[in-house]
Parts: C-alpha cells; sequence; structure tokens
C-alpha cells in the first residue's frame, strides 16, 4: 500500500472564527504533517456527538508490536461508536517500515505519523503504546494501560484480570463515572521535540 505525505488541517466544527487558525482545545495549530493509511484525508470532528480514542504507537516497540491485535479487536468492536486513530508521535519515521508494521499485524485502524507533535502534546502522550478515551468535549476521560498484562518492562503476566480501556469504554459509553481514569502507561519513552 502507498501512502502520501501531505499536510492537513484538523477541522473542528464548533470554532466559529472564520480565519485559517483552529483552536483546538485553547491551543492555535496550523497544520500538521501525516500519513493516514485508509483515506486521502483525517477529520476530527469535534461535534458529532462521539467519543475519540487515541492510541500512541511506535512501529519499533515490541510492546506496540505485542499489543496491535489487541488494538485492532478494540478498534472493531467500538469504530462505530467511538471514532478511533493510532498515532506515530515520531518526529523521524520510515514509510517502509510503517507499511511493514501494517501488514505484518493487519493494523487497521487509521494511522497518523504525527511529526511536528501536535496530538502528542495536546494528549501529553509520554509512552508507547498509551491510550486515551476523550469525550465529545475532548476532555480526557481515560489515560494509560490498554490492560494490566504487562506489570513492568520485561514482564508480563499469564492472564489479564484488568481491561482498563475497554471497562472505560464501556462505562463511558453508558454515560457513567469511569472509577479507574488513569494508570500509568508502560513501554518505550516518546522522544518528545521540547
Amino acid at each position: 500500500m502507498k501512502y502520501t505525505l501531505m499536510a492537513i488541517s484538523i477541522f473542528i466544527l464548533s470554532c466559529q472564527t472564520g480565519n485559517k487558525d483552529l483552536v483546538f482545545q485553547n491551543k492555535k495549530i496550523s497544520t500538521f504533517d501525516l500519513i493516514v493509511t485508509t483515506t486521502d484525508s483525517l477529520k476530527i470532528n469535534h461535534n458529532n456527538n462521539k467519543g475519540k480514542l487515541f492510541f500512541a504507537i511506535d512501529y519499533e516497540c515490541p510492546l506496540c508490536i505485542s499489543y496491535s491485535k489487541t488494538i485492532n479487536d478494540l478498534y472493531e468492536l467500538y469504530k462505530d461508536s467511538i471514532d478511533c486513530y493510532a498515532f506515530l508521535p515520531s518526529i523521524i519515521f520510515s514509510s517502509e517500515k510503517i507499511d511493514l508494521f501494517i501488514k505484518n499485524n493487519n493494523f487497521k485502524i487509521p494511522l497518523i505519523v504525527d511529526t511536528n507533535q501536535i496530538l502528542t502534546e495536546f494528549l501529553d502522550a509520554r509512552i508507547t503504546p498509551e491510550c486515551f478515551l476523550l469525550d465529545e468535549n475532548l476532555h480526557t476521560k481515560y489515560q494509560g494501560l490498554i490492560d494490566n498484562w504487562v506489570k513492568d518492562l520485561g514482564r508480563k503476566s499469564q492472564h489479564i484480570n484488568e481491561k482498563y480501556l475497554q471497562e472505560a469504554i464501556i462505562t463511558y459509553l453508558k454515560n457513567d463515572t469511569i472509577q479507574i481514569n488513569k494508570t500509568n502507561a508502560i513501554g518505550c519513552i516518546i522522544e518528545r521535540l521540547k
């Protein structure tokens, strides 16, 4: 599959300014350089009354590779109820390695290459894999681990008995209060521009 590098603005329908600068949760942005795997453009719609789910991933992070099936499964389960995206918070990337990651892991979720780290900064992503569940107003409802499979770097559990993200999604979709709204992600550290 061939990918096109492009500059795309994130459009927020509630922005009433009329100028070309858009406001994303009170932060000014212009454009981001990104690669979109399933379409030629990406529009993050602030006013569609859907939650947003983001996964910070790195195609070279062993835990991201290990979690790719779980991410795919969650995407397939909730893509009609929540807008789902994965993003690569890297200033440097390889199209060939992205292609290989997508092919080897049958990765289906739309993938954003966040070279300017706009999303990375907005979500305050620090680790890959790390997940972020936002409500329709772009307020973070859950951030952190997907589940409790990984206890520490290099230590994986035999059993998963806490599905933090899935429990947060189910609770969010029921309009209930999420009991565990933050966990500390374990994985590869994201190199930040700032």
